[in-house]
């Protein structure tokens, strides 16, 4: 993988349906598709285990890490977000889920542990939008009905 400073097409994508929304960070992207898939590439803690740390080409993190199952298949991935070397995922249940580097706790997990995998945060509302800065993660609830 090399940097680039200038606009590029990125081809990698095509195989992996409509994306609805993208994210980045200092070392890795993440795109969602239209179905709720959420792929992610470059450098970090990706979401996919201590064992990979880079890709070159996009991943699909399991659904399952972000509630999906046989009791809970209404539940997909509809929006992203990025700080410096962490993501965040919003579901379409209003469940926010972090992972990465946890600098200062900037996952919302109540602890300073780095993140391998997608965790749900705690918050005890119904998450709208998130929105992360370089050691920080941001998002606007409200309250269960």
């Amino acid at each position: 993988m090399q940097q680039l400073c200038s606009p590029i097409h990125v081809a990698c994508t095509q195989s992996l349906g409509r994306i609805v929304d993208i994210a980045a960070g200092g070392s890795f992207c993440a795109a969602l598709n239209e179905d709720g898939g959420v792929f992610v590439w470059g450098f970090g803690l990706l979401g996919l285990g201590p064992n990979v740390e880079k890709s070159a080409k996009p991943l699909e993190i399991p659904r399952t890490l972000f509630g999906e199952n046989l009791f809970m298949s209404n539940s997909r991935v509809t929006g992203l977000g990025s700080g410096l070397y962490h993501l965040a995922a919003l579901t379409s249940l209003g469940q926010l889920y972090t992972w990465g580097h946890n600098k200062g706790g900037c996952l919302g997990h109540g602890h300073l542990n780095d993140q391998f995998f997608p965790l749900k945060v705690n918050i005890g509302a119904h998450t709208i939008k998130v929105a992360a800065g370089v050691d920080h993660t941001v998002a606007l609830c409200k309250p269960f009905t």
